[in-house]
């Protein structure tokens, strides 16, 4: 009779590790699937980064042009093309619209 009960106990010890180990099999499907896709995440980010670099190298070349359009501060002038009646137009516009904008402003 005792050694029933060694056995019984015996296979539920067995049938717990089985468990064990089909949660752990589970697991490594899990992770090796999880793994697949953060390689081909890699990959595809890698060739992104390879892309940009090109991309990134060429603007460089045509850089080199706009750097000499740039005023203080490494930012581009806009205004250097417009002629000085031009640039006078423009402030006139922008000083008709601020006051435009305050009057409004004030009104409310």
């Amino acid at each position: 009779m005792a050694d029933l009960s060694k056995f019984e106990i015996f296979l539920q010890e067995l049938s717990s590790i089985e468990v064990q180990v089909s949660a752990h099999i589970e697991l490594c499907e899990e992770l090796t699937n999880r793994n697949k896709e953060l390689e081909k995440k890699i990959s595809s980010l890698q060739k992104e980064n390879e892309y940009l670099k090109m991309q990134s190298a060429e603007g460089g070349e045509n850089g080199e042009s706009l750097t000499e359009q740039k005023g203080e501060n490494g930012r581009e002038n806009v205004f250097s093309s417009l002629s000085v009646k031009e640039r006078e137009n423009l402030k006139l516009k922008i000083t008709d619209v601020i006051t435009k904008i305050n009057n409004h402003l004030t009104s409310s």
